[in-house]
C-alpha cells in the first residue's frame, strides 16, 4: 500500500520530555536542595554544601540562558562566581570562608528560581542543563584550577 507511512524503526523522542519533571521527583530534589541551603544559612558549611550549591547555580543558569530564567542572570553568575571562589579557598587553605547574609540571601533566590524551573521547565532542557553539568565536571577534572574573576561583593 503505497500510502502508508512506513513504521519508525527506531523510536521517537519521550512526550515526558516535553512536558515538567514529575512532581514527586520535584519535590526529592527541591528538598534535598533546601536542606543544604538550611546548613548553609546555620553556618554549617562544608565543601559538599557549596559543591551542591555550585550545581544549582549552573544548572539554573542554563536554563537561565535558555529563555527559562525569572531571575536575573548576573545574580545566578554572581553566586556561581561566589562559590567557585569559596571552592578555591577552601582547597588552599582547608576553610570555609564566611558567607555574608547577601550572599546567602542570593542563594535563596537562586534556590527558589530553582525550585520554579523544576516545576515549570520541561524535562528535555533539564536534561541538556545536567549534560552540560557533566561535561563542566569532566573539564574541570582534566584541567588545572584556576582562580575566577573576582566578582562584586554580594
Amino acid at each position: 500500500m503505497p500510502n502508508r507511512k512506513p513504521s519508525r524503526l527506531t523510536p521517537g523522542r519521550s512526550k515526558a520530555l516535553l512536558l515538567p519533571m514529575a512532581r514527586d521527583k520535584a519535590t526529592d530534589l527541591i528538598l534535598r536542595t533546601r536542606l543544604v541551603l538550611e546548613r548553609i544559612r546555620r553556618r554549617d558549611i562544608d565543601r559538599g554544601a557549596i559543591n551542591h550549591m555550585a550545581q544549582i547555580c549552573i544548572l539554573s543558569g542554563y536554563i537561565a540562558r535558555a529563555g527559562h530564567g525569572r531571575a536575573s542572570l548576573d545574580r545566578i553568575e554572581e553566586v556561581e562566581q561566589h562559590l567557585a571562589q569559596a571552592l578555591l579557598a577552601f582547597d588552599e587553605t582547608g576553610e570555609i570562608d564566611e558567607f555574608s547574609a547577601a550572599l546567602v540571601e542570593s542563594l535563596m533566590e537562586v534556590v527558589n528560581e530553582y525550585d520554579r524551573m523544576l516545576r515549570t521547565v520541561r524535562l528535555e532542557l533539564f536534561a541538556k542543563a545536567s549534560d552540560y553539568l557533566d561535561r563542566l565536571i569532566a573539564l574541570a577534572a582534566n584541567a588545572p584550577v584556576t582562580a575566577p574573576e573576582p566578582a562584586a561583593h554580594l
